[in-house]
């Protein structure tokens, strides 16, 4: 459903192979069924996994190859590895002395098992959680792709630790790339997958932000009688990333779970309780991490609104008494204004965007979005339009 356009982008990628195809979009936004849909072409499928295992996903995918015979000796060095079809593979070679001469026999002979089996694609799911050795072999295929061979990845951007285009960089001439980015469905599209799922209408989306599996698991819930909520598997998700997040970035999560609409840093921020200094960069994480997302230019809120419920659990009813106070208004001074920041802050009150103040006081912008911080924050003040007020 309202995948069309990308179903064509990637059959028309893969009928040109040698090809490495890059296909990225967060979780649940449908990758894995994306290729599911595609259909005639043979593939080799296998997921890396957070535990990262050794070659894990290459192996997996290899497990059920049935080659035709006439190996290349060389491919006997995948007996250990393929037990599943090592009576298939010729005879292992003698172990060499060497690690790195193991290592690039190994490669070669997953290169020429791969040529073997004819025209096929190889697909490497969830490569943000690859393992070192898996890393080294993807790029040693990527660039020795054999003739009617193709490499697809798939991996979300958010839980990535190295780049994957490097997969792209220094393939020679004869190898095509391309690279598919699945965005969640918009509000026409999600409606349409809802009426599939359900016998009366409804609207999903406010709570899904277009996310086909988050789609999916709430018309379950809807369909069962149940209370719509966040799904177990969502749920999970979420402390998983939350739990893994530095404490400023934790803060700022869950002071956007209890903010109605996106905000700016400042608010997000002086709600949070955190200060400037490690404002940014927390804010930075939960960003990458993919918890919250800049929905417009400066403005802030949870990526996905389904995880609302999820955070929010998370907070004490203690601290959920005092994010509140911060929302709803100000609260008791932490501390006396200097005099620059005093001066900002009555610049700011009426009416100047930080530029504009940076330029009267020949100062830098960020210099002032540090003063107008520190200024809400000892003001008790939690938006810059309280400032008319806590400057009075």
């Amino acid at each position: 459903m309202g995948r069309e356009r990308e179903l064509r982008l990637l059959a028309d990628a893969l009928s040109r192979p040698p090809l490495v195809l890059l296909v990225q979009g967060e979780a649940g936004v449908g990758k894995t069924r994306l290729l599911h849909e595609l259909t005639g072409r043979p593939m080799l499928v296998g997921s890396c996994h957070p535990m990262r295992f050794p070659y894990g996903p290459v192996v997996e995918a290899l497990r059920d190859a049935r080659p035709l015979g006439g190996l290349n000796p060389i491919t006997g060095a995948l007996r250990p590895l393929l037990p599943e079809c090592a009576e298939l593979l010729p005879p292992a070679p003698p172990p060499p002395q060497d690690a790195m001469v193991e290592r690039h026999r190994l490669f070669r002979a997953v290169l020429s098992l791969l040529g073997s089996l004819g025209p096929v694609t190889l697909v490497v799911e969830d490569v943000h959680w690859v393992d070192p050795g898996t890393r080294e072999l993807l790029g040693f295929l990527a660039r020795c792709l054999p003739d009617g061979v193709s490499l697809v990845v798939t991996y979300r951007a958010e839980d990535l630790r190295h780049p994957v285009t490097e997969l792209l960089a220094h393939l020679p001439p004869r190898i095509d790339h391309a690279e598919i980015e699945l965005a969640p469905l918009d509000p026409e599209e999600t409606a349409l997958l809802a009426k599939q799922l359900l016998p009366a209408p409804a609207d999903l989306w406010p709570l899904t932000g277009g996310v086909p599996r988050a789609v999916e698991e709430l018309a379950r819930m809807l369909a069962e009688g149940q209370e719509p909520g966040t799904p177990a598997a969502l749920r999970d998700a979420v402390l998983g990333k939350l739990s893994a997040l530095p404490r400023a970035a934790r803060h700022i999560v869950q002071a956007a779970s209890l903010v109605e609409q996106p905000v700016c840093e400042e608010t997000l921020t002086g709600v949070a309780g955190v200060p400037p200094e490690q404002g940014e960069r927390g804010l930075n994480e939960a960003v990458r991490c993919g918890l919250l997302r800049e929905w417009t230019p400066g403005r802030y809120g949870l990526r996905q609104p389904l995880v609302r419920q999820a955070v929010t659990e998370t907070i004490s009813p203690t601290a959920t008494r005092r994010l509140r106070r911060r929302i709803d208004g100000p609260s008791e001074p932490q501390g006396t204004l200097s005099p620059r920041e005093d001066e900002v802050a009555r610049l700011a009150a009426g009416g100047l965007t930080n530029r504009e103040i940076a330029e009267s006081l020949f100062l830098s912008p960020r210099t002032v979005e540090v003063h107008i911080a520190n200024a809400l924050r000892k003001l008790g003040l939690t938006s810059r339009r309280q400032l008319s007020i806590g400057t009075t």
